[in-house]
């Protein structure tokens, strides 16, 4: 099994995370050793998501992501913690906002089935139009029962590291 490389930056939120915000953890793997080290990417948003898999999808690179997860603020999962899960679809979606406005914007199915945006929730009677992306699956397409364990643990741990980086310290009063 290999091991992930995290640092405390990778799982800072963005300095004006007093706003409801989430941000996407990516699992990246070294082809040339794939049984070592997995490192942890942060991205803020879908196209910054989109845009890393746009760079490793050409034929010269030794890198593959392996997994991404949406660490989910506060404010937005209805908690004093943040919380982590795994994506399990990442895709293009056409979705109805306030009133008849119609977003086309990239979107996020957690492990949960829960869906979100960059920075807001969505209802599932609100996607007019889903395009998936990247689904967390084996190889074949087929949903991989050791992988999803390892994603599921994956959100655990990350989960601990990005509230020990983005909460306050509860001992000095400040919740």
């Amino acid at each position: 099994m290999f091991q992930h490389s995290f640092t405390t930056s990778c799982l800072a939120a963005a300095s004006d995370s007093h706003l409801p915000s989430t941000m996407l953890i990516v699992a990246v793997l070294n082809l040339r050793e794939p049984d070592q080290t997995v490192e942890m990417v942060k991205c803020f948003s879908g196209q910054a998501l989109a845009d890393l898999f746009n760079e490793l999808d050409r034929p010269y690179v030794e890198q593959a992501i392996v997994g991404v997860q949406l660490a989910i603020s506060p404010q937005l999962n209805s908690s004093k913690r943040w919380s982590v899960e795994a994506v399990s679809d990442f895709a293009r979606a056409r979705v109805r906002s306030h009133g008849d406005e119609v977003l086309d914007i990239y979107a996020y199915r957690l492990a949960s089935d829960a869906l979100f945006t960059d920075n807001a929730s969505v209802e599932l009677a609100d996607v007019l139009e889903w395009r998936t992306l990247y689904g967390a699956s084996n190889g074949e397409g087929v949903c991989d029962s050791q992988l999803m364990a390892h994603q599921a643990w994956l959100s655990i741990v990350i989960t601990t590291m990005v509230n020990a980086v983005n909460l306050p310290n509860e001992e000095d009063g400040v919740v």
